[in-house]
């Protein structure tokens, strides 16, 4: 999160495991699946709808709740102001046009070019050009990051240098109580462990030993 330019409680969170998942976690998520869904986050400082805010929860700031890291969720910025119209009864359809714009920009963007071809006739006199003559490219089938492919080690090494991808590209194994970004990275794909923390071997060890 500090890569988006995060700050504050959330930090804070996150560092004592109240946040494990760099996710919207608002009660449902607008963000399109096609820009990226709830783990698709654009930075702080481009103040767009998909940054990060702090969102109080379980306890809302309107019945009482505090800024505080046992009350603190990671959201979107038009996820979390959807979510207060819905919950104070204000009308929020601007705010449903903004996400069917972003679902449209993306999928323009994803869209292969289109090939336009003049069609003819039997006689083969050219014909007026209509919808039906235009000829899409067959879609190619969106292929996996390579990064994804990589071996444990490697894989590890490419995570711990590119800070702004969230656990849930790569894993959907949560993180521990205040487990750090890069511990979390080695414990998972590197099976390290901090010192102190018993192995999954060690523990079937001292089941036998008992």
């Amino acid at each position: 999160m500090k890569a988006l330019g995060v700050k504050g409680v959330l930090i804070k969170a996150a560092e004592q495991g109240y946040i494990t998942q760099v996710a919207c976690k608002m009660p449902e998520c607008f963000c399109p699946e096609e820009l990226g869904g709830a783990c698709y986050f654009e930075p702080v400082t481009a103040e767009s709808d998909w940054s990060p805010t702090n969102e109080h929860f379980p306890l809302s700031k309107k019945d009482g709740g505090h800024r505080t890291v046992d009350n603190a969720i990671l959201a979107h910025r038009l996820c979390n102001r959807i979510d207060h119209s819905i919950r104070v009864g204000r009308g929020h359809a601007r705010d449903l046009d903004r996400v069917r714009k972003a679902r449209e920009e993306a999928i323009r963007r994803n869209e292969p070019h289109r090939m336009y071809v003049q069609a003819v006739d039997e006689s083969g006199e050219h014909i007026e050009e209509s919808d039906a003559s235009v000829t899409e490219k067959t879609p190619k089938a969106k292929k996996s990051p390579e990064w994804k492919s990589l071996p444990d080690d490697e894989k590890a090494e490419y995570l711990l240098t590119h800070l702004t991808l969230p656990d849930c590209t790569w894993t959907d194994e949560p993180r521990r109580k205040g487990e750090k970004r890069d511990a979390f990275i080695r414990r998972v794909l590197l099976r390290e462990v901090a010192d102190g923390e018993a192995t999954d071997s060690d523990e079937v060890e001292d089941t036998e030993t008992a």
